[in-house]
């Protein structure tokens, strides 16, 4: 018998996409990993100047917890920039609409669609300046 959660190992990856930070997770967001997210996070959005996309196609499981952090790390993003999130399952689909957060940052099925997202909104402050 296994001591791993059902969801796989936890797994926060920052990379470029685009000129925007993308984020990928991997595995439960919940209590016992929300201090990784937090550490990953938070760094990752204070310096976001091309935008933010937090991908949480391979979550299994998305606590209040985590849309709080998300939240936070949302609001911690430089003045142009706007952050979305990428999820698929309904495991993390549901809660995300539940909460709301949904009507604070836009979701999108693929990692492409919403790095257009929150680029568009860092082209648009170019473009005004």
């Amino acid at each position: 018998m296994s001591e791993e959660p059902t969801g796989g190992p936890f797994e926060i990856v920052a990379a470029e996409h685009d000129s925007a930070t993308v984020l990928t997770v991997r595995g439960e967001l919940d209590l016992d990993t929300i201090p990784e997210l937090s550490a990953t996070a938070f760094p990752a959005a204070d310096s976001a100047a091309g935008g933010l996309v937090v991908d949480l196609t391979d979550v299994s499981f998305l606590s209040s917890s985590a849309i709080t952090v998300l939240v936070r790390v949302c609001d911690r993003l430089p003045d142009a920039s706007r952050m979305a999130l990428v999820a698929v399952d309904g495991v993390v689909v549901r809660p995300v609409q539940l909460s709301g957060i949904d009507r604070v940052m836009a979701t999108f099925t693929t990692v492409p669609d919403a790095v257009a997202h929150v680029r568009s909104a860092v082209l648009d402050a170019e473009v005004d300046r």
